[in-house]
């Protein structure tokens, strides 16, 4: 059986490292806690048993509450095997950068590297045209190919 427990979001891997460790004290019967990147706000849990949200294990920081009955496994089969963050860019592609020193800057990818998953990118406000490379997951699809 699947659960999905609210958070605050950005707190998820908190959350989950402290029911992780309050689980294992108390001997309550989780399989597994997944933290999907893309699901922002939850984290799910597997468990053999019906999770008893009233159990101290379950009152940690940040967690805002559960959803209400199980969660098929065919609705979260895609958070086990999510697709690579790469595959879905292109050269030409207008990005945002959503870490690192130019957080929150647009760009132009130059260039793709799939095998060390970099991106050479070209920011757009930029006075000079520098190409700045980062990793795959800092930055985030914006507009699928400049015209």
């Amino acid at each position: 059986m699947i659960y999905a427990i609210r958070t605050l979001v950005g707190q998820e891997k908190n959350v989950a490292r402290i029911i992780a460790r309050n689980v294992k004290n108390s001997g309550i019967g989780v399989s597994s806690i997944l933290v999907p990147e893309s699901l922002r706000g939850y984290i799910l849990v597997e468990s053999t048993t019906k999770l008893d949200m009233q159990n101290p294990a379950f009152k940690v920081p940040h967690m805002k509450g559960s959803i209400e009955g199980e969660i098929p496994y065919e609705e979260i089969k895609n958070f086990l095997n999510p697709e690579p963050i790469l595959s879905s860019i292109q050269k030409g592609s207008i990005v945002e950068l959503i870490s690192g020193p130019f957080k929150g800057e647009k760009a132009k990818v130059v260039r793709i590297d799939e095998s060390k998953e970099d991106v050479v990118l070209e920011l757009i406000e930029a006075a000079v045209p520098i190409p700045v490379t980062v990793k795959g997951d800092q930055i985030r699809l914006i507009q699928k190919e400049a015209d």
